[in-house]
C-alpha cells in the first residue's frame, strides 16, 4: 500500500505511454495545474481548454499523491 505524500503542494513529472507532463498538485484537496504537458495542444483543440479530471497522466498524479492505488504511469516528485 502507498502511503500519501507528506508536503502540501507537490511538483510531479508523470510519463506515461504517450504523454509526458509536468504537474502541481495540492495533496489535500487534490487540485492541480498541469505546468507542461506533450498533449497541450490537443487538449486544448478536441477537449477543453484545461486538461480534463479523466486524463490518465492526471489520475497516476492524484493516485501517487493520495496513495489510494498504483499509478500506471511512471511518477516521479521533483524538488
Amino acid at each position: 500500500m502507498l502511503r500519501p505524500v507528506e508536503a502540501k503542494i507537490v511538483k510531479l513529472a508523470v510519463v506515461s505511454r504517450r504523454t509526458r507532463a509536468l504537474i502541481t498538485i495540492d495533496s489535500k484537496t487534490l487540485n492541480y495545474r498541469v505546468v507542461d504537458c506533450s498533449r497541450k495542444l490537443f487538449c486544448r483543440i478536441h477537449v477543453s481548454k484545461n486538461c480534463p479530471p479523466y486524463c490518465p497522466v492526471i489520475v497516476a498524479a492524484k493516485d501517487f499523491v493520495s496513495g489510494r492505488r498504483e499509478p500506471r504511469a511512471e511518477v516521479k516528485v521533483l524538488e
